[in-house]
């Protein structure tokens, strides 16, 4: 009876409480990660994010927000019930998220908020207020943290940006510097397969310049010729007959030459040098000799303004092609430079461009966190129809049960069995009749040491 009064005494001074549960369902951020449509990229990503949510559902402000939502147990206004140590339980005890059938965080996207109130409906609103504040929470530490990531990422998009703007002034410079030869000094420091303009310019020159030297050089040799036939008019007819195709009338006079001393080697052979056809022949030849000189003469005085032209011709391409020369060995000595710059701009470009977009997904990301909630419900609340635990009935009968089960166990262990050699003595007789017993046996012991002179020696069994 005692037992099964306790029993229920408990079970009226303890308070019931129901539990509601609510099932959600909690996808990733789509900002930068769109492919994956929602989902964690990984299983450790998805159990982070699951023990985050128990700990934001656990936190006191998310728990007061609730409780000060559903107000007190007694339906007052009273705003001084909701102690800190009130939340605090509160969030310790009745408040926690679960996997699916009570299994681990990360094996799936589905989770359970379940909390415990002192009756149903008491539950049911108590659910509700926790997932508007646990969304709102969650809300609040995304625009947060999107805060912070805007920050940290405009400064190193301000810091890029300062970067690139050094970059592109040194850049500028040399462009400036190296002004008509840009083309080039691109095309060498990229690593163009196409020929330059002042390499172009370069090889037409070369080609210039040697069909120029190749000329002046056919020119001044048959000046030479000419000078030298003026001299002896019978060295035109062993030499310079390719060179002397340009010229008609020389070329026409040491022909007549030619057959005028082959005639006059004719008449030789049968006549005297006073025969007046021989005469006639050695003045005949004498007169074309005259007359070649002549013509050398003016063809000589002829020539000296073409040669002129032509060495001038020449100093020019040779001048040109040194000054094209000294522009690429320029440009190779700063295409190094060039090229080390124009790299560093495109690196920097690259950066202040992904600098540029991670700040525009932190900015949306911002501004979906103040109306975008990650976590989702997956139905309405559920309210279980019992309370936690049980109930008063059981209470009281286990009380009784246990207190049967207590009293029977006293009288087996106080009533003496029937082989038992204190039969018919009382539970207290035995137990003084024991310590009786125990103090007389200590007595005769002590005096038996007292006897014993030391040295002496007794067995046990004369003792």
């Amino acid at each position: 009876m005692l037992f099964a009064a306790l029993g229920a005494a408990y079970s009226i001074a303890t308070q019931d409480y129901w539990t509601a549960s609510q099932p959600m369902v909690l996808r990733d951020e789509a900002n930068g990660a769109a492919d994956r449509l929602g989902r964690f990229g990984s299983q450790t990503d998805l159990k982070a994010a699951q023990e985050t949510i128990l700990e934001m559902a656990q936190n006191h402000e998310v728990v007061k927000f609730a409780l000060k939502q559903i107000g007190p147990e007694s339906g007052g206004s009273d705003e001084s019930w909701l102690t800190n140590e009130v939340v605090a339980q509160a969030a310790k005890k009745r408040v926690n998220i679960r996997a699916p059938q009570d299994g681990e965080f990360g094996g799936s996207e589905m989770i359970y908020l379940q909390v415990e109130e002192v009756n149903p409906q008491r539950a049911s609103d108590f659910c509700n207020a926790i997932y508007e504040s646990l969304s709102q929470q969650m809300r609040e530490v995304r625009r947060v943290r999107a805060d912070s990531m805007i920050q940290e990422l405009a400064h190193a998009r301000d810091m890029a940006r300062r970067n690139l703007d050094e970059a592109s002034a040194m850049m500028h410079e040399i462009e400036i510097t190296f002004g008509s030869d840009l083309g080039d000094l691109r095309n060498l420091s990229e690593m163009n397969i196409g020929d330059g303009a002042n390499r172009r310019a370069l090889e037409d020159t070369s080609r210039e310049l040697q069909a120029a030297e190749l000329e002046l050089a056919k020119q001044e040799s048959l000046y030479e010729l000419l000078a030298q036939g003026l001299r002896d008019p019978n060295h035109l007819l062993v030499s310079g007959g390719e060179q002397l195709n340009l010229q008609t009338a020389l070329k026409r006079l040491k022909d007549g030459l030619i057959d005028s001393q082959l005639e006059r080697s004719k008449l030789a052979s049968r006549l005297t040098e006073h025969n007046p056809k021989m005469k006639s022949a050695v003045a005949a030849e004498t007169k074309i000799r005259a007359e070649m000189q002549s013509e050398t003469s003016l063809v000589l005085r002829s020539m000296e303004p073409v040669l002129s032209v032509e060495r001038a011709r020449v100093e020019h391409l040779r001048t040109k092609q040194q000054g094209i020369q000294r522009r690429l060995d320029r440009l190779a000595e700063g295409r190094t430079t060039y090229a080390k710059i124009a790299a560093d701009v495109k690196h920097r470009t690259a950066m202040l461009e992904e600098a540029q977009r991670s700040l525009a997904s932190a900015e949306a990301s911002r501004s979906a966190s103040l109306s975008i909630n990650l976590l989702s419900k997956l139905g309405p609340v559920t309210t279980s129809d019992n309370p936690n635990g049980m109930s008063s009935t059981m209470l009281t009968g286990g009380g009784a049960a246990a207190g049967l089960i207590f009293g029977l166990g006293a009288v087996f262990l106080v009533a003496p069995g029937t082989h038992q050699s204190r039969f018919g003595r009382r539970w207290s007789d035995v137990l003084g009749r024991r310590a009786s017993d125990q103090n007389a046996r200590s007595g005769n012991g002590q005096v038996e040491r007292q006897v014993n002179a030391p040295g002496e020696r007794r067995s046990a069994s004369r003792a």
